[in-house]
């Protein structure tokens, strides 16, 4: 009886890490999957009518042709990241030029909005 308690009991204890190193991956892989949003300001640079047709979730529409204009309102600091996106990634390319231009430093252009729907980003 005793040496079926024994063995009871290191059975028991060898399987427990097993079932701890398996949740470990499981989590990991989950948060491996979901798209990691970058930090900062992120402009839309598509006309008001395709913003309202859809866009991210906290995203500022600034038509490209404006950026200059407004950016200082939206973004003060010069080394803050400004994330930038519209149709395709041209016109965000346009306006981050602009803005590099003008000494900003911090500056991403995320390509087309559609492109990072398919990405998980919203």
């Amino acid at each position: 009886m005793k040496k079926l308690l024994t063995a009871i009991v290191l059975a028991a204890v060898a399987a427990t890490p097993a079932v701890g190193l398996a949740k470990k991956p499981a989590a990991e892989k989950a948060a491996a999957a979901q798209p990691v949003r970058a930090k900062g300001v992120w402009i839309d640079v598509r006309t008001p009518e395709e913003f309202a047709e859809g866009h991210l979730s906290g995203a500022i529409n600034v038509p490209a042709d404006q950026i200059a204009a407004q950016i200082a309102k939206i973004s003060p600091d010069k080394n803050a990241p400004v994330n930038l996106y519209c149709r395709s990634g041209r016109r965000a390319e346009a306006a981050l030029q602009q803005l590099k231009a003008m000494g900003y430093t911090n500056l991403t252009n995320h390509g087309g909005y559609q492109d990072l729907l398919k990405k998980g980003i919203k």
